[in-house]
């Protein structure tokens, strides 16, 4: 059972966890944030998440008050105090107590620790629907906490029976509300976004894997390649690879999961168990 989160290096009993009124998270919605997930009590692909944590506080213009070894050890106590072998952590660099409650001041510090998410086999076995909408994220490699497009179109894409929220603009495909995004060309080529896209973990771990197998193009996928391509998938921190099969009202290839997306997921699944064994 967890019943400890770290405040500012602290551990505190969860229950009385708390935050200012005055932290520009709660008066602007300004802040960071990142999350991976605990397997045999080790952080996956730990280090990756900390670069990502310190490039998101130099580009938010936001001080990491701590070194990048004490924020590692917080992470590891928390996880020690709980016990927990499976589960998610969340750091959470907030724009501090601001006295004229819009300039960012000395950052809380926030690490939780909670169960992580289940999807239902069926969807990584039958795949699932992602909803288009028109938008593009303002400094999308920034992990920020503003998620106000994703949460205001939640009960639309609940009414959709989709998944997720896939970002379009100009005919050009981004990424979902908490996904990377990338299709399989006929001829097996893998496309995904370059630029203008937070640079996912998973992501970066299945480029790593797959470029030993297949062809990689680092570019947006249009919308017309959405139509003709022969799979779409997307990866992330909990989902690690879910197969997509539906874009709207477009069926992806055959509409079932295809070969090349279940070999990278078996890939992906061997990569994980490699890093904890070294690990």
């Amino acid at each position: 059972m967890i019943k400890y989160y770290s405040i500012n290096g602290e551990l505190v009993n969860k229950e009385q966890a708390s935050l200012g009124v005055t932290d520009l998270a709660i008066q602007r919605g300004y802040g960071l944030f990142d999350y991976f997930v605990v397997k045999k009590g080790q952080p996956l692909f730990f280090e990756d998440y900390l670069d990502r944590v310190e490039q998101s506080a130099k580009w938010l213009h936001l001080e990491l008050l701590v070194t990048r070894e004490a924020l590692r050890e917080q992470v590891l106590q928390l996880i020690r105090a709980n016990g927990e072998q499976e589960a998610g952590i969340k750091i959470i660099l907030t724009g501090g107590y601001a006295d004229d409650g819009y300039s960012p001041a000395k950052p809380n510090l926030i690490i939780l620790e909670m169960p992580p998410p289940v999807y239902p086999k069926s969807k990584f076995e039958q795949g699932v629907k992602l909803m288009l909408y028109e938008h593009h994220r303002t400094f999308p490699s920034a992990k920020s906490i503003n998620y106000i497009v994703g949460i205001y179109l939640l009960p639309q894409q609940q009414a959709a029976g989709a998944e997720d929220v896939l970002f379009h603009s100009n005919g050009e495909i981004y990424e979902t509300t908490r996904a990377n995004f990338f299709i399989v060309k006929q001829d097996d080529t893998i496309v995904t976004a370059g630029e203008g896209v937070l640079h996912g973990i998973t992501r970066k771990r299945l480029l790593e894997v797959a470029k030993h197998h297949y062809a990689i193009e680092l570019r947006n996928p249009s919308l017309d390649e959405l139509k003709l391509a022969k799979e779409a998938f997307i990866t992330s921190s909990t989902r690690l690879l879910m197969p997509v099969v539906q874009v709207d009202e477009v069926t992806i290839g055959d509409g079932k999961p295809g070969s090349v997306t279940q070999r990278l997921l078996e890939l992906m699944k061997a990569e994980v168990v490699r890093y904890l064994d070294e690990h």
